[in-house]
């Protein structure tokens, strides 16, 4: 029972050896800090995996908050996605329309995707997979 409590408070699941990956984007696509206070879209796919997770922390890798109600994080099973199987998130602090995860606060922010049960960590290397892409849409003061 702790072990899920603490996985519903902190939206992160203990993984052991070989249960899934963990990546973390610090920087969008043109290698810019992501900040709290501007407007990013998330667009792509993530590699093959049975479920994944969207979630974003603050410097100390916590999971930001949602105090208006909004996604703490985004999982396979929620997200809206086009005929190809892509989708689209936007994070930001003001709610969107479709795929939104939500930023709080201000400050660097981080994005961390989580692969669970994933070929990715296979012997074939991880350099064969491409990630979503993190595009910077507004830059907002």
């Amino acid at each position: 029972p702790y072990a899920r409590a603490r996985a519903a408070r902190t939206g992160r699941i203990a993984l052991g050896s070989a249960e899934g990956l963990v990546f973390v984007a610090r920087t969008d696509d043109a290698n810019r800090e992501i900040l709290a206070t501007c407007t990013y879209a998330i667009v792509g796919k993530t590699p093959a995996a049975r479920a994944w997770t969207l979630r974003a922390s603050d410097d100390q890798y916590l999971t930001i908050g949602s105090p208006t109600g909004g996604a703490f994080g985004l999982h396979s099973g929620n997200v809206l996605r086009d005929q190809s199987g892509a989708f689209k998130i936007t994070f930001s602090a003001t709610p969107s329309s479709g795929n939104w995860l939500q930023s709080a606060g201000v400050g660097q922010r981080y994005l961390i995707i989580t692969l669970y049960d994933t070929s990715v960590a296979s012997t074939t290397g991880i350099s064969d997979y491409t990630m979503p892409s993190i595009d910077r849409v507004r830059f907002n003061d």
